[in-house]
This record gives structure tokens, C-alpha cells and sequence, in this order.
């Protein structure tokens, strides 16, 4: 049995909840596939694998790299060319984009439907694009793979779709998080101080609520910067307390985690929402929505507010930063909460899946 996987989004140089995704289930499917004998993985990539994801390589493993000169549609095309002259018997992309030709047997993860749900934060090409591959993966896919229960929700009021056709995989933060120690030199070399600062991690973009985000902090008077940490997107008032840091490498992340004073998150939308997991693995209080799959991700460990208020956010940022009980419990529950998560599970119940369908 040839398992056949797109690792094309895993393979990128600078990952955020996608590319980690892809990149976590081929680590953790490197394990499980030793255990089955008479398997061969084959990785399709447009480019020679980055070093983390080409380690370790089992030897019933196999990597096709798929030359393609145009910057886009290597999925649909270069990759159909691939599955119509060499099929697997089995195909997982790990985004919800499937080849045009596919075999039978193709598995896709569609991570959210946001675009039907808040079409007006699209431009129109990249609506066409993301419903277009969405219906095609609802239509074509042997079976589907989701990040939530809100997720498989959204699907199915969306789209004709048999529920059973469906499976929730949760994701999960970086396993054997370890404090980082020199947390306070990589925050000072960034310009801050250590628990002197709020936080946003994520692509600076109206369906993050920056706006709101920005509105909130201003309202709350707190005498401490705010930090937003992302590809920027849109553009941002004028406030000198504001810092924006446009990437940052995972070592630097994991400092402003820690650091933090408290984490701001109180997104629009999320399919999964994976910045809640990382700021509550790195024992730092959190602000996420009531809306979306946020509630059902930080299971407790987080204070809820309605996105859509600034004032409320404002509050919630004034209660953290005053009453430290709070914030201290709010912590604690969050690590409570990541006993919920598991890379090791989740790629578990999505090997299994894929060895169903041999049957």
C-alpha cells in the first residue's frame, strides 16, 4: 500500500497553523509507520525538503519533488500530473486544495469555512479560490478531516454533506514546551520588558478584529505597549505604543509568549484558534472570544468576551493586569486545558482513517 501525502505545506520555510499542522502529522506519522509493514509513504513537494521535516526519514519512505515554474497551482496540476502517470493508493493533502485528478481514495482536511461565513473580509479572487477548492474537496474527497466540532458545524450547514464522512482531529501546541531561559534577554532585544507588555500573535488582518484590538487597548489605559506579532495586512493608526513586530523566528515567538503579561485573542473567527494553546502552554493569561471555535479550544482557560465590543475587551485586559488571582487561575486552567491535545493523537486517529480504506 503506497500512502501518498502533499507536504507542500509542511515544507515551508515560515509555518503558521497550516504548515505546522502538515508538519506535525508527517512527524508523528514517521513513527506510527514503522509499526505497518507492507507501507510506503511518498512525500510530493514543489522543492528538496527543509531540514526539520527531511530528518529522520524512515527507510520505507520516499520523496517526489515536483518541479513546477509557476507560483501557483502546483496542487491542481503539477500534482495532477503526478496522480494521473503514478497514483498512491492512498492521498492526504493536508489543506482542503485536492489535486483536479485524484485517486478514489484522497483525504483532505478542511480546516474552516470562514469565507461563507464572513465572505466580506475577501478579496474576490481569494473567495472564488477558497469556496472553488472547498465544494471540490466536499464533492471528490473519500473522507474529510476538520480541526473542531465548530468547524464540522460550519461545514455541514454549508455544504451537502454526509456527517459521517467527516472526522474531528483537533490540533495541538508544540509538544514538550521548556521554558525558554534567556526569555528576558530576547524580550529586552525586542525593545520590551518581561510581563510588561500585551500580546497578539497572528496575521495582522481585519478578521483577527485588529481594529478592535487596537480600540480595546486604547480604551484600557493600561500604562504597558502592545505588541502585534504577524504578517501585516492592513493598514494600523498611528500610536507609538504600539509595536509591530512583522515576523518573528519560533525562538523569538516562544519569548513573547512568556513574557507576555497578558495575550489577546479575541479573533473574529477561527476554525481552531492555535495561538490560545501556545500562550496557555507558555503559562500566560488569555482574552479570546465567546464566538467561533474559540470557547471549545480554550476549554475554560481563557476569559471570554464578545468580539464585537471594544469595551468589553478593555475590561477584560483591566481585570487581568489588576487582579492577579485571576490572571494566576486563568493560567492554571489553561495548562488543564492542554491535556486536551495531543500531536501524537491526533496524527493516531488520522493514520487509522487512512488505513481504513485499504479495507
Amino acid at each position: 500500500m503506497v500512502i501518498g501525502i502533499d507536504a507542500s505545506q509542511a515544507n515551508r520555510k515560515i509555518r503558521s497553523g497550516t504548515e505546522w499542522y502538515a508538519f506535525y502529522l508527517i512527524e508523528e506519522f514517521k513513527k506510527l509507520s514503522a509499526a505497518d509493514s507492507g507501507i510506503t509513504v511518498r512525500l510530493y513537494t514543489r522543492d528538496i525538503l527543509q531540514s526539520d521535516l527531511a530528518n529522520n526519514l524512515p527507510e520505507n519512505w520516499e520523496v517526489r519533488i515536483l518541479r513546477w515554474w509557476l507560483p501557483y497551482f502546483w496542487g491542481q496540476i503539477r500534482l495532477s500530473l503526478e496522480m494521473l502517470f503514478n497514483p498512491p493508493d492512498v492521498l492526504f493533502c493536508p489543506a482542503h486544495t485536492i489535486p483536479l485528478i485524484h485517486p478514489k481514495k484522497t483525504f483532505t482536511t478542511l480546516h474552516d469555512v470562514g469565507f461563507e461565513d464572513y465572505p466580506e473580509l475577501y478579496d474576490k479572487l481569494s473567495l472564488w479560490y477558497h469556496r472553488w477548492s472547498a465544494r471540490l474537496a466536499v464533492r471528490k474527497a473519500f473522507h474529510i478531516f476538520t480541526i473542531s466540532e465548530f468547524s464540522k458545524e460550519r461545514i455541514l450547514e454549508n455544504y451537502k454533506c454526509d456527517p459521517n464522512k467527516i472526522t474531528v482531529t483537533y490540533l495541538a501546541t508544540r509538544q514538550n514546551f521548556t521554558i525558554v531561559n534567556n526569555c528576558q534577554e530576547i524580550v529586552e532585544g525586542l525593545g520590551l520588558r518581561e510581563k510588561n507588555y500585551l500580546l497578539f500573535v497572528g496575521r495582522i488582518e481585519p478578521k483577527k478584529n485588529i481594529r478592535n484590538i487596537i480600540k480595546a487597548y486604547e480604551m484600557s489605559g493600561v500604562n504597558m505597549p502592545l505588541v502585534l506579532a504577524g504578517r501585516k495586512l492592513m493598514d494600523l493608526p498611528e500610536n507609538p505604543n504600539i509595536k509591530l513586530l512583522n515576523y518573528v523566528t519560533e525562538e523569538d515567538k516562544w519569548a513573547l509568549y512568556q513574557g507576555a503579561a497578558v495575550f489577546l485573542f479575541p479573533t473574529l473567527y477561527e476554525g481552531f484558534g492555535l495561538p490560545i494553546l501556545e500562550a496557555q502552554s507558555a503559562k500566560t493569561a488569555v482574552i479570546t472570544s465567546n464566538t467561533a471555535s474559540n470557547p471549545e479550544i480554550a476549554g475554560g482557560g481563557a476569559v471570554l468576551v464578545n468580539p464585537d465590543s471594544a469595551y468589553e475587551i478593555a475590561g477584560a485586559i483591566k481585570q487581568l493586569i489588576n487582579d492577579k488571582e485571576l490572571a494566576a487561575a486563568n493560567i492554571q486552567k489553561g495548562l488543564e486545558n492542554l491535556k486536551r491535545f495531543s500531536w501524537q493523537a491526533t496524527a493516531e486517529d488520522t493514520w487509522k482513517t487512512l488505513l481504513k480504506s485499504k479495507i
